[in-house]
Order: C-alpha cells, then sequence, then structure tokens
C-alpha cells in the first residue's frame, strides 16, 4: 500500500454525492469520524483480513484527532459560513479541515501496512464492526451504515 492510496480512494469515494451525503449524517447523527468509514471500506476493498487489534488503534487515532482538531475546526467552519463578511475565512478553514482530513487519512493508512490479506473476499461490516463497534447497539446508526455499503 503506498502513502496516497487511501487518501486517493477518499477522494474517489466522495465524488458520490450519495456516499457524501450519507457519511456526513453518520458523522453529524452518531459522531462517527468519516475517516473509520472511508478506512473500513478501503481496507475492505483492499482485501485485507478485519483484525481486531488493529481497529481499536485506528479508531482511537481517529477518535482522538477527531476530538483534538477536527470538530473545532469543523465547528469554526460552520460559524464562519453563516457569517457572510468572511467567505475567504471561511474558505481557508475549510482547507485546513480538509488538511487536517488528509492527514488523518495517511496516518491511518500507516497503521494499516502490517494487515494480512484475507483468504477470500472481504465483507465491509466486518472492517465496520471492527472500526465502530456501538453499531452493533444501535439499530439507527445500523440502518444508516447499511445505506452507505448500498452506495
Amino acid at each position: 500500500m503506498s502513502e496516497d492510496d487511501l487518501w486517493r480512494y477518499a477522494l474517489g469515494r466522495w465524488q458520490q454525492r450519495a456516499f457524501e451525503r450519507c457519511c456526513l449524517k453518520l458523522q453529524d447523527d452518531f459522531n462517527v469520524p468519516v475517516s473509520l468509514l472511508l478506512t473500513g471500506l478501503w481496507l475492505a476493498d483492499s482485501g485485507k483480513q478485519p483484525d481486531a487489534a488493529v481497529g481499536r488503534r485506528l479508531a482511537a487515532l481517529a477518535e482522538q484527532f477527531e476530538q483534538d482538531y477536527l470538530r473545532p475546526l469543523r465547528g469554526v467552519r460552520r460559524q464562519a459560513a453563516t457569517d457572510t463578511r468572511f467567505p475567504e475565512f471561511q474558505r481557508q478553514v475549510q482547507q485546513v479541515e480538509l488538511e487536517g482530513e488528509r492527514w488523518l487519512l495517511q496516518a491511518l493508512e500507516a497503521q494499516c501496512g502490517n494487515l494480512l490479506p484475507a483468504a477470500g473476499e472481504v465483507n465491509p461490516l466486518g472492517w465496520l464492526l471492527v472500526l465502530i463497534p456501538e453499531m452493533a447497539q444501535c439499530q439507527g446508526l445500523q440502518a444508516d451504515l447499511s445505506e452507505l455499503l448500498s452506495l
């Protein structure tokens, strides 16, 4: 896996508007880091065997980075969007947020270098259960993740 593989995968998936909307709904309604959704789908598409220990490390890294950096930036960007006096400020905050997302995806990918290939096709639900274990107890989250998987 090269450094840019996950980032390119994310950019490709993000071009699908329905996919983008579904990810943002999961982020806003359930605090699910979009980076984890993208990573789980990318790992499944890459044929990597789900690994609970790696999944916990990925989830911890994503959650900490989201909490410390991306959620505050997202809040500033959303607040700036309501103030039409400073469109350039909003654009620059959005660029910083996007760069943070790119950095996080690269950091997550770096944690995946030693994953074993699966014997067969990998069901993305396996990775999503490892990365987002709370989906096992939340029907709303399950429904939205099922919608995402159908895209």
